[in-house]
């Protein structure tokens, strides 16, 4: 069945439109969505209707809020299984997978909830007499939400339960290709009886619309996770707004001669094949001591066989398509320029026949891969584990002289070498002994500033006091 979507402009959807676009499976090549093209008029309703929001809501109880949340919550797990074949239907990811999307996304928005009624003020002590002064948190207002297709649930969920929590507005543009599954987790929203426009949902694939949303007058903050080029553009349009971008990642695996090697193996398996490698802080490439690299290679190759690429819906599928042509057809040219440049393919490196897409990709190993190969300097955003060979000595810097720097993993026995890399790499998020994809929604996550990967926090108690603003109070004995 193919869903009709539109955009929601906070009590109503828009009215049909001439201009439409369609969404294809990566599953199947079948349209799964036909989408009613918003435009500039568009966003300015929906800002409108929010704006509104902010204002009703402005004296709401935090209780209140959180019990909207907690709501929230249950409507998602109430409609996961509607939810979650959804997503896999436009994204290509597993069923199980997508599961545990919207229970994560279900468990955002109790964290969310928990949040509100923990944003306490202070009274600090003064010099004044006669005066009792007092902090607290207030609501900025109407928020842009910009996000991506990997995950359309549960990354949206990072900043839409903030927002919600604490009394803000969101205008939030999905990606084009993932509008009819965050339509379904709006419609979440409106049962558990959010405020009329304080989620209110533009669909487009319209790249003007969405600079025109960042740029608006009435926006004062834009949440986005995307691309580093989305990012830099967007953070142009919105100057002087508040920022909150979560952007790409290469994340290198560093993979020291004393580390556990059948540990690190099944780390970087996880960390580089997971969701097909469609995650920002997958596995980018794993900088492996030269004199362990071969072996190291081997054994991530070995587990390759537990990652089985086919039906996303079948439960015995690890991964299923990627989502995009595009991403087959350079991790195909990726894989084949490092082999023709001397590197060794130890399993995958071409797509799957048999299948009804060409975008069903096997888990993919490449040993000997070149420091400077496109497979190692570029986010791949597919299931490979490129291992390059290095220098004990040149791990750590070759991983920081990536423009990247939104999260990495090192593998050692060594504790003094462990506690070197945490303070020498320039990374958000630095993992020791464990998968690069590790995070939980309470933690603070984003990239190095100075770098390619964003700047601010996600994380749910990060992204509650991002979108608000400290309010000084001062009473006076008359």
């Amino acid at each position: 069945m193919t869903a009709d979507v539109r955009s929601w402009l906070g009590g109503r959807y828009t009215d049909p439109a001439a201009a439409r676009y369609r969404v294809r499976s990566p599953v199947d090549g079948e349209v799964v969505a036909e989408v009613h093209r918003a435009g500039p008029d568009t966003v300015d309703e929906a800002v409108r209707a929010a704006s509104a929001a902010v204002v009703a809501d402005r004296r709401s109880s935090p209780y209140a809020r959180r019990d909207r949340c907690l709501a929230v919550a249950d409507r998602l797990i109430a409609r996961r299984e509607e939810i979650a074949a959804l997503v896999t239907a436009e994204t290509g990811r597993t069923y199980q997978g997508t599961l545990a999307e919207v229970d994560k996304a279900a468990e955002g928005f109790r964290l969310a909830g928990e949040e509100a009624i923990r944003l306490a003020g202070r009274t600090p002590p003064v010099a004044a007499t006669d005066k009792l002064v007092t902090t607290r948190w207030r609501p900025t207002g109407v928020w842009a939400v910009i996000t991506p297709w990997n995950f359309p649930v549960n990354i949206p969920v990072e900043y839409l339960g903030p927002l919600v929590a604490t009394g803000n507005a969101a205008v939030w543009k999905p990606a084009p290709t993932t509008v009819a599954s965050a339509d379904l987790v709006l419609r979440c929203m409106v049962e558990a009886g959010l405020p009329e426009g304080q989620v209110t949902l533009v669909a487009t694939d319209d790249t003007a619309v969405a600079e025109y949303l960042v740029g608006h007058p009435r926006v004062v903050g834009v949440g986005l996770t995307g691309s580093t080029a989305t990012g830099t553009a967007v953070g142009r349009r919105a100057a002087g707004k508040r920022l909150l971008l979560e952007l790409g990642g290469n994340g290198p695996i560093i993979v020291f001669a004393d580390a556990d090697l059948a540990h690190a193996a099944d780390a970087i398996a996880v960390s580089c094949f997971t969701a097909s490698g469609q995650i920002c802080s997958a596995g980018g490439r794993v900088l492996a001591d030269a004199r362990i690299a071969g072996p190291l290679a081997e054994a991530v190759a070995a587990r390759a066989g537990d990652y089985p690429t086919g039906d996303p819906y079948a439960p015995t599928t690890v991964l299923g398509p990627v989502h995009l042509p595009a991403l087959a057809t350079r991790f195909e040219e990726q894989v084949g320029a490092a082999a023709g440049a001397g590197a060794r393919v130890l399993s995958g490196g071409r797509h799957l026949s048999g299948f009804p897409t060409g975008q069903y990709l096997p888990a993919t190993v490449v040993g000997d891969v070149a420091v400077d190969a496109a497979l190692s300097r570029q986010e791949s955003f597919a299931p490979v584990a490129p291992i390059v060979p290095l220098p004990a000595s040149e791990l750590v810097a070759e991983a920081n002289r990536s423009g990247y720097g939104l999260s990495t993993a090192v593998f050692t026995a060594d504790l003094g070498r462990a506690l070197d890399a945490l303070d020498d790499l320039e990374f958000g998020s630095v993992v020791v002994n464990d998968r690069s994809t590790y995070w939980e929604l309470h933690l603070p996550f984003g990239g190095w500033e100075g770098k390619d990967s964003g700047t601010g926090r996600v994380g749910v108690p990060a992204v509650v006091r991002a979108v608000c603003q400290q309010q000084t109070l001062s009473l006076s004995r008359p």
